[in-house]
C-alpha cells in the first residue's frame, strides 16, 4: 500500500515557473534548462520503478516515496522506502545513462558518455549513509530494531555498468 505518494518536487515546479517568466534571451537560460533536466530525469526514474512496486501485494508492504526524515543530526532523503513486518528496504534510484564505472579506490561513480568522463558521488556510500540514518531515526523514534536494507537502481536500461575485481562481492 502506498503511504506516500511520489510528486512532482518543487525544485522542478520552480525551475519550469522561472523559465516561463524569465525573458527568452536571458543569459541564465542554458544552465536553467540543465538543472531542470537533470531533476527531471532522476525524477522519472524514481517513477521507473513504480510500476515493478506495483506487482507488491498491497497487505504486506507500505511503501514511501521521497521520503525526507530527521535524524537530530541532519536530514536525508530516500527515494523510496519499502516497509514490511519483518524487513525494511531503502530503493535508491539514479537515472544515468552511458557506461558506469564504480571505482572503489576513490568512491566515486565515473559515467562515460560520448567520450567524455564525469564523476558522480557513490551511490553504495550514499545507500550505506541512508541505513546508518536511518537506524538512529528507528532508535531515536523508539521504534523496534529491524533489518535493513539497501538497493540501488539504475533505471536507464542502456546503461552499462561496470566495475573492478575487488568490487564483486555481495552483502
Amino acid at each position: 500500500m502506498i503511504i506516500k505518494k511520489r510528486e512532482i518536487p518543487l525544485s522542478i515546479q520552480k525551475l519550469q515557473a522561472l523559465l516561463r517568466r524569465i525573458p527568452p534571451n536571458h543569459p541564465k537560460i542554458p544552465f536553467i534548462n540543465e538543472n531542470l533536466n537533470k531533476m527531471l530525469a532522476g525524477y522519472k526514474g524514481e517513477n521507473s520503478i513504480d510500476y515493478p512496486l506495483s506487482f507488491l501485494a498491497e497487505k504486506n508492504f507500505f511503501i514511501f516515496h521521497d521520503l525526507r526524515l530527521y535524524d537530530n543530526k541532519h536530514y536525508f532523503q530516500i527515494d523510496t522506502l519499502l516497509l514490511s513486518q519483518k524487513f525494511v528496504l531503502i530503493i535508491e534510484v539514479k537515472n544515468i545513462t552511458g557506461t558506469l564505472y564504480f571505482d572503489p579506490v576513490f568512491n566515486q561513480l565515473i559515467r562515460t558518455k560520448e567520450g567524455k568522463e564525469r564523476a558522480f558521488p557513490d551511490p553504495i556510500l550514499q545507500v550505506n549513509r541512508q541505513e546508518s540514518q536511518l537506524k538512529n531515526w528507528f532508535s531515536q523514534n523508539r521504534l523496534p530494531e529491524i533489518p535493513i536494507q539497501s538497493l540501488i537502481v539504475f533505471s536507464n536500461p542502456q546503461s552499462v555498468i561496470r566495475t573492478s575485481p575487488e568490487n564483486f562481492h555481495l552483502n
